[in-house]
């Protein structure tokens, strides 16, 4: 059912290699049915490099290999409240972004663009006005000691694990629709269902009554989200400066005075 290879990687989490003596101490113990093997062979090729082998004893059974397989994939198909990642792309810069900035960007999106970005002690005088106090403090206890020392360094905010800018974390179950993912991801992104365009591994995901268990989304799988941007209108953008200049009174007309 295992292979020697599969033992250190995918199946690592099934399986636990242990030495001889240790499988003398389970022996006695438990019951075993059987005993498995795994045995290391060493040869030198004629470039003079050591090869190794790993053979097992009893040998594989490829029936069994293959079932575990198949049960494996319909366990990946078959599950609730699992974690998936939403991807935002975006191929260019619009010109309408350039202008205007806060029109395209929602308040979430700022705030953690903010927050990606933000050093301790910058902008944020709480930490800074006690990260000061203990810089003085540990300065203080250095003081004519001169085997033991405490250096400070200022770091980054970071989370638990290192997102990608513009990714977000979504809990899904497999047999919800496309449909309901779409919605989903409207609450987080605020980009309507009709405006996204869902791809996985290069395939789109299109059909909105299928299930996330029969589009192949398993999870932590990251779904790439593309959103319909408005095309970049220079006559929009003349009217958005219009409308930021100062007015000029009746500037033109007999009216204006001096």
């Amino acid at each position: 059912m295992f292979t020697a290879e599969s033992m250190t990687k995918e199946d690592s989490k099934h399986v636990a290699l242990i030495w001889p003596n240790e499988w003398e101490i389970l022996h006695k113990l438990f019951v075993v049915d059987n005993t498995i093997k795994v045995m290391r062979k060493t040869s030198i090729a004629e470039t003079g490099s050591v090869q190794v082998e790993y053979s097992t004893s009893p040998g594989l059974c490829v029936e069994c290999r293959e079932g575990l397989l198949c049960q494996q994939q319909r366990d990946l198909r078959e599950y609730t409240q699992a974690t998936i990642y939403i991807r935002k792309v975006v191929d260019n810069i619009k010109v309408m972004k350039e202008g205007a900035p806060e029109l395209n960007m929602s308040g979430s999106e700022a705030e953690e663009e903010r927050e990606e970005f933000k050093i301790e002690g910058e902008k944020d005088p709480d930490f800074n006005q006690s990260n000061g106090a203990k810089r003085r403090k540990l300065a203080h206890l250095c003081i004519g000691n001169t085997h033991s020392s405490v250096h400070y360094k200022p770091g980054i905010r970071r989370s638990t694990r290192h997102r990608v800018r513009g990714e977000k974390e979504l809990l899904v179950s497999a047999n919800q629709t496309l449909k309901e993912l779409k919605i989903q991801i409207m609450h987080a992104f605020s980009v309507a269902p009709f405006d996204q365009n869902l791809s996985l591994e290069g395939r789109m995901l299109t059909d909105d009554t299928a299930t996330l268990g029969n589009l192949g989304i398993i999870p932590e799988s990251v779904i790439l989200l593309k959103a319909d941007e408005p095309i970049a209108d220079y006559t929009a953008m003349d009217d958005i400066m219009q409308v930021c200049m100062p007015e000029e009174g009746f500037k033109g007309t007999g009216l204006l005075g001096h």
